[in-house]
Parts: C-alpha cells; sequence; structure tokens
C-alpha cells in the first residue's frame, strides 16, 4: 500500500513533545501547581470548543496557519539510482515545505499568557534546530519519522499583517508568537518504483576552450 513519508503532523508531534519539555522544565508560577501543556490546535476556535476539536481553553496552542514550498530545493533530479539492484528508477523528488506556526498561550489572565508567552521564546532562543540526535520524539506506534532536521525562526509581522491574520482567524488580538519552521519533507512513497530509461545520449551546450 502506498504510504507518505514524514507528515506534517508527525513534525508538529515532535515540536509539541519538546516544547512541553522545556516548558515543564521551568520554574513553575506560584499561583500555578500545574505543568503547561502545549496542544495542537485551531485558536480560531477558542470561543467555540467541540466533541471534534482539542480542548484549548487553558492550552498553549501551535496553529499551522501556511505552507510553503521551498523553491530553492525545487529543481531536483527525478530519478536515483537503486543501492540494491544498481538501476535508474523515475521518482519525483520530495516536497520541501516551511510551515508557519502560530504559538498562542490560550488562558484568561494577561500576566499569564505573558509569562508563557516568554517561556516559549526563551526555550526556541535556547533551541532552535531539531534533530533526531537531540530532540525527543512521540512514544507513539503510528508515529513515521525515523530521521529528520529542521529549525525554527521567529517571524515579526506588521501590525497590518498581524491585524489581518487576527481578521482571518476571527478572534481579538492574543499574546503570540509567529515562527517559521525549515524544512518539512513530504514525500509519496508508491508501491513499486518505475524504472527510469536509460541514459543513452549526453549532450554538451558549452564549448571548452
Amino acid at each position: 500500500m502506498p504510504a507518505v513519508k514524514d507528515t506534517i503532523s508527525d513534525t508538529l508531534a515532535i515540536l509539541q513533545l519538546n516544547l512541553e519539555e522545556g516548558l515543564n522544565a521551568l520554574q513553575p508560577l506560584p499561583d500555578d501547581g500545574d505543568e503547561d501543556t502545549v496542544v495542537i490546535g485551531n485558536i480560531s476556535q477558542v470561543e467555540g470548543n467541540t466533541d471534534a476539536t482539542p480542548d484549548i481553553d487553558n492550552r498553549i496552542v501551535i496553529t499551522l496557519i501556511k505552507t510553503e514550498e521551498e523553491y530553492t530545493l525545487k529543481n531536483r533530479p527525478n530519478h536515483r539510482r537503486n543501492p540494491i539492484s544498481g538501476n535508474l528508477e523515475y521518482v519525483n523528488p520530495p516536497v520541501m515545505l516551511n510551515l508557519y506556526l502560530l504559538i498562542t498561550p490560550n488562558v484568561e489572565d494577561y500576566g499569564t499568557a505573558l509569562t508563557f508567552l516568554s517561556r516559549v521564546i526563551s526555550f526556541f532562543q535556547h533551541q532552535r534546530v531539531f534533530t533526531q540526535a537531540n530532540a525527543s520524539v512521540p512514544d507513539d506506534p503510528g508515529f513515521g519519522i525515523s530521521q529528520f532536521n529542521f529549525n525554527l525562526s521567529m517571524v515579526s509581522p506588521s501590525l497590518e499583517q498581524l491585524n489581518h491574520l487576527w481578521g482571518i482567524l476571527g478572534g481579538k488580538l492574543m499574546p503570540s508568537v509567529l515562527y517559521k519552521l525549515q524544512l518539512q519533507q513530504i514525500e509519496y512513497i508508491p508501491d513499486e518504483v518505475r524504472p527510469a530509461s536509460p541514459i543513452t545520449e549526453i549532450a554538451l551546450t558549452e564549448r571548452i576552450v
């Protein structure tokens, strides 16, 4: 059966787990005995939670707001050599994505929200690069990533862009921070790989002097 390698949900699950572990290692607030809780959810549903959506009240919410193809890595060969048979195989290169993530402390007390926001920013200032060597992975049989390497950088939208963003989300402005995650690889794995046509001719377009 065909499969999809390295899904967006798996990548966000890595980020969610490591952010939560990092926040839980910090000193808790004096009036908050609970650990910080990070969830993946749609912050636009903050005023309309239903049974079909995760509980995002009193949580730090990670929301995917934009996917963007990394065009600098688009023009790659659409064939590869099978390491076992030695034959050329026709395989479209993976799609490399940048993910824009809005992280919002969804708590009632404004001061607490700002404290949580500072914790989030400090964690990603401390750890910006995530690989299988330095990051925890979810203990889930359905988790499908064995190797990964992505990094986060903060994005600073203008006030006009923030107004437009929160207008789309349908809510009032909340303390939040926007990050760009690079690079998420998406690849379709077919049952059978098509053999590539053999190379029979090489054309030189430059004159050798």
